[in-house]
């Protein structure tokens, strides 16, 4: 049966892991695959807290630091701080910019509340948090204007 690069992200995200090696060892090329808005298969696998699944991808050629259209890694959107220190681990830029200046620091702090844990763990991993966005706005600024108290002082 012949793979596609869909399938392979569906099993990520469907955390079949088995799946996912039967799909990379027909077909090893589709580890570099990317999905119509540029997602790499590693931009689907951080959404799980699956870090067995992560370091297999990174093993099998996956690129830490894979950019999709807008310049976002999958730092950028990794909902786990077990997630985010495996990519730190295998080299993942901690203060890369997206297309539209946010580090990975600007993009969890702007994704609420809930990424408190992984906000956290960015800033004690070396997160520079003066780093400003292509609107001139800091990490802090971003948490006042979404009035996140927990996120701002944690960055105070």
């Amino acid at each position: 049966m012949a793979y596609t690069f869909d399938d392979l992200y569906e099993a990520v995200e469907e955390d079949e892991f088995k799946k996912v090696k039967k799909i990379l060892q027909a077909d090893p090329t589709l580890i570099t695959g990317k999905d119509d808005y540029e997602f790499s298969v590693l931009h689907g696998a951080v959404m799980t807290e699956n870090t067995k699944m992560v370091e297999f991808l990174l093993d099998q050629g996956a690129d830490v630091n894979a950019l999709n259209d807008e310049g976002i890694t999958p730092i950028h959107i990794a909902l786990y701080p077990d997630v985010v220190t495996c990519l730190l681990n295998r080299g993942a830029e901690i203060n890369k910019k997206s297309s539209d200046g946010s580090t990975p620091l600007h993009t969890q702090i702007a994704d609420g509340e809930e990424r408190l844990d992984v906000v956290g763990m960015l800033l004690a991993k070396g997160a520079d948090k003066s780093i400003k966005d292509n609107d001139g706005q800091t990490p802090l600024d971003i948490a006042r204007a979404r009035q996140e108290e927990e996120m701002i002082e944690l960055l105070s």
